[in-house]
């Protein structure tokens, strides 16, 4: 008995060697470095990253204790896919017509297009391989559940619903949100413009709406559909957590705080959707806190 749990617990270590190694893959790790070493992203690294994850997709037929691993490497190479459809649709001369990246429209609103584009591989792939929402990390789930005990942020045990809890927690990080984005976007000094909000208010409601289930479906429903009958809970939380938190880098707020909090809250999103066995409650969290940004950024930033 001792020495089955100590065989599982290896296969689980070394699975998660490998789920790491993916990560870092998927990630934008490999255009960070280019990016801050070089100056620019070569063009190949895209197809480069999508030839190396169909590589490994394949060798893992043939590697029975990695085999597992497959539905989330399929998923990963739907992300890397939809990358090359953005690349694709940036290329096109007439975008950067449409979408001026000077103007807060253009250049929100042609990024979360962007998003929406690259997640339409990922949805289909989500619904064809678990074949439907549920086992997908798609439907709603169950808001009613109850919270299990989250020591470091002082909560206790079954004392809130995740429904009640992902209002509360989206009104309290989209406080903090604000002063973060003041502070390393923007700058404090800044003299705030109102005069546009309440016109582009209902925009940025819709940006916010897309671009929380955008980033819902490819940093967690990706990683709990395939990965939680593989990792333990607190694994599968820092998988998601370091996926989301390097997306960020570049993100508002960014850098070193910018994946550091990012990563903070995408552990905890996915706990919510680990506990409900669904979408909601993370989406609420999530969009909550991008009205803060995208409103904050448009009162302070330097848009034409």
């Amino acid at each position: 008995m001792e020495s089955n749990v100590t065989l599982q617990r290896q296969q689980v270590k070394k699975s998660l060697m490998v789920i790491v190694f993916l990560v870092l893959l998927v990630s934008i790790i490999p255009e960070i470095l280019f990016s801050e070493l070089t100056g620019a992203i070569p063009g190949w690294l895209h197809h480069v990253r999508l030839a190396a994850l169909v590589f490994i997709a394949i060798v893992l037929q043939f590697v029975a204790p990695f085999k597992h691993l497959t539905t989330f490497v399929v998923l990963l190479i739907a992300i890397s896919f939809g990358h090359i459809l953005i690349n694709l649709v940036v290329s096109i001369e007439s975008w950067s017509d449409v979408f001026p990246k000077h103007t807060f429209v253009g250049s929100f609103g042609g990024n979360i297009i962007l998003k929406i584009i690259q997640v339409i591989p990922v949805t289909v792939a989500l619904l064809v391989l678990f074949k439907g929402p549920k086992e997908a990390y798609l439907a709603k789930g169950d808001l009613t559940v109850k919270v299990e005990e989250i020591k470091w942020l002082g909560i206790r045990k079954h004392r809130f619903s995740w429904g009640r809890l992902a209002v509360i927690s989206g009104l309290l990080i989209s406080l903090g949100t604000i002063l973060l984005t003041i502070i390393t976007v923007t700058g404090a000094s800044v003299q705030p413009d109102f005069s546009r909000l309440p016109v582009l208010f209902p925009l940025i409601l819709a940006l916010a709406l897309f671009n929380s289930l955008c980033e819902g479906i490819v940093y967690r429903s990706t990683v709990l559909s395939s990965l939680t009958n593989i990792l333990p809970k607190n694994h599968l939380m820092l998988v998601a957590a370091a996926l989301f938190g390097i997306a960020h880098f570049y993100g508002a707020p960014g850098g070193i705080i910018g994946v550091v909090m990012s990563g903070l809250l995408g552990w905890y999103m996915c706990r919510s959707m680990y506990e409900t066995k669904g979408f909601a409650s993370s989406w609420i969290i999530h969009f909550m806190q991008d009205v803060v940004i995208f409103s904050t950024i448009l009162v302070l930033g330097n848009f034409s």
